[in-house]
Formats: structure tokens, C-alpha cells, sequence
């Protein structure tokens, strides 16, 4: 039986798990809304389109599970990019889907044409506009990769008005999901990170908001009680480990120097799990640009002037919280 793009779309979305669909109905997307009726998958309707952007973020944050928000072309899409921006900025799971004015009349002036994937391309991980039927899921498996593939974060896609209709052949369906596996570290990253560690006087661990949304937690707590290192944590990091621990040290002061900020003047290593540039000023955390730096992060970390001395190995550190006692 024969099966439209709007049709294929919803089952490439049940095919990556998606559950909830926040956003607002349109006359350009209506056939994908309509294609969503009988099918697994809850569409939310909102008040606004920020709205849908921002329930779709946190959707992400709590359920490291893409997001997803939907809305019609031109006004309707430019309202996600609020929350599409936030979810990119805080490297969040989410992946926006509008409409965009059909082939037929995108390559003139034309009712409420927006170049949408050139607006959306800085703040996103992956955007793209569905030119042919056979590319949506190929371009629908590679926004959900690129959404919840670390680092995490957001992604859109634009559909033409006039793609939606189309019949497509019974051969083209959703695409196989394939788990990228996480590479484990080195066992030369692994001694030098113990000979750092061994050599410390006064170490001291930040903990960000990638080691939240790795679930850490246990990791982390192990680690600092068998160590005996105080933690720390930026405003996206509160939560990983308990503010009653001993070893716990509470949030890094953002606006002013407060007192956890003192402990990091005192440290001659400073180990960074889950910290993202964006969190938090690096000079805070290392005023005087010495300290030795552990960066323990899924990808690499930034080698910029004001952390300095990271340890690298072959330009990559440490991808996770990865040591068991």
C-alpha cells in the first residue's frame, strides 16, 4: 500500500522512539498533523511555538531522548529558534520540524518565504530542507544521530508544502537505528591521569552539566570518596552530587569571587567532568592561568589560552568518567 512523505515522516518518527510532539497545527503542515492520528505518537498542541521549542528542550534534559517540536512555515518556524538555540547552547537533545513553502515557488519572492535552514544553521547541529521524498529518511535517521550523539543537541528540518502529499514507493521506509558506541580511553591516558593524580596536593573536581546528563552520579561520588577530593559544580552541574556530602563544596559563584571560588585558587589540579566552556568563564576556575587541568568530557576539550596545560593525548582526553574502584 502506498504511503505519503507526511506518512513516512510519522513512521520515521516512531521508528526513533519518539513519543510526544509539541507544537501548533498549519495549514502548510497539515497533512503531517493528519498523518499523526492513529498513530503512537502524542501531538501537544501549545499556545505558542516557543513554547513547543522550550517543552521539547526540557523534554530532552530529562529523558536524554531527542525533543521534538513542530510548526508551520515562516512565522510559526522562526518562533522555535528560541528554544531550538537554548537546547543547542545547553547542548540538549532536540529536533524541530516546520514547514517551508513548496519547490514550486521557493526560488522567487513569494507569501511568507523565509530562508528557514539558513536562520536555524547556526544553532544547530544539522538542518536541512527535504528536496526529494527519498532523502526524508535518511535526513530524519541523521537529525536524531546528530541530536542525541555526544555532545548532544539540537537539530531541524524543513518540509515543503508540496513534499508532503507525495506518494511515496512501499521500498522506501525508516532506516535501521544504529547506537554509536563511545570510544574508552587509552590505557596511556589512563597512567597519566594517575600519575596527575598521584602527584596532587590539593586537587579539586568541577562537575558540569555534561556529567549530568551522562548520569555520572554514582561514578562521581565514587570517585571523590575514594580520593577524598572535594566537588564542585556549575549552575547545570547542581544535582550530580548531593549538596550533604562531605566533599561536597556546593555551586561555583558566578557574579562574584565567594568562597568556593577560594578552594580553586588553592588547587594544583583541577578535574574537569562534564565542564562546557559556555557554563562558566574558565578564568574563574584557574585565575592564574597555572593549575594543571584534567578534562573529563565525551569530546575533546578547547586547548584556549585561559585553561591551558589540558592533558591531551593525540589532541583528545579523557571521554568519560570511566575509572570503577
Amino acid at each position: 500500500m502506498s504511503s505519503s512523505v507526511a506518512k513516512l515522516l510519522v513512521q520515521c518518527l516512531e521508528n526513533e522512539g519518539v513519543k510526544y510532539i509539541f507544537g501548533i497545527p498549519g495549514e502548510e503542515n497539515i497533512h503531517f498533523i493528519d498523518a499523526l492520528r492513529g498513530s503512537s505518537i502524542r501531538f501537544v498542541l501549545v499556545r505558542h511555538e516557543q513554547a513547543a521549542s522550550f517543552m521539547a528542550d526540557m523534554y530532552g534534559r530529562l529523558t536524554g531522548q531527542a525533543g521534538v517540536c513542530a510548526a508551520t512555515l515562516g512565522p510559526g518556524a522562526i518562533n522555535l529558534l528560541l528554544g531550538v538555540t537554548d537546547a543547542y547552547t545547553d547542548s540538549v537533545p532536540l529536533v524541530a520540524i516546520s514547514a517551508q513553502v513548496g519547490l514550486n515557488r521557493i526560488f522567487k519572492e513569494t507569501h511568507q518565504y523565509v530562508d528557514l535552514p539558513s536562520m536555524f544553521s547556526p544553532v544547530t547541529k544539522y538542518c536541512g530542507l527535504v528536496m526529494t521524498p527519498s532523502a526524508l529518511p535518511e535526513m530524519v535517521r541523521k537529525a536524531f544521530k546528530e541530536a542525541q550523539t555526544p555532545r548532544p543537541g539540537a537539530c531541524y528540518l524543513a518540509i515543503p508544502e508540496d513534499i508532503e502529499p507525495i506518494t511515496v514507493p512501499d521500498h522506501t521506509i525508516p532506516l535501521p537505528i544504529n547506537v554509536v558506541r563511545e570510544d574508552a580511553p587509552s590505557p596511556s591516558q589512563i597512567k597519566r591521569a594517575v600519575d596527575v593524580l598521584e602527584n596532587a596536593k590539593t586537587p579539586i573536581i568541577l562537575a558540569g552539566h555534561g556529567a549530568a546528563r551522562s548520569n555520572a552520579r554514582d561514578a562521581l561520588i565514587r570517585f571523590s570518596e575514594k580520593l577524598q577530593i572535594p566537588v564542585a559544580t556549575t549552575f547545570h552541574g547542581k544535582g550530580v552530587f548531593r549538596d550533604n556530602h562531605p566533599n561536597a563544596l556546593g555551586a561555583m559563584g558566578f557574579m562574584r569571587h565567594d568562597y568556593v571560588n577560594f578552594g580553586f585558587d588553592e588547587a594544583d589540579v583541577l578535574i574537569c567532568v562534564g565542564y562546557d566552556l559556555q557554563e562558566f568563564d574558565p578564568v574563574q576556575i584557574n585565575p592564574k592561568g597555572g593549575n594543571k587541568i584534567w578534562a573529563l568530557r565525551r569530546r575533546y576539550a578547547n586547548p584556549i589560552d585561559r585553561l591551558r596545560k589540558l592533558i591531551f593525548n593525540d589532541g583528545k582526553t579523557c571521554p568519560g568518567l570511566r575509572i570503577r574502584f
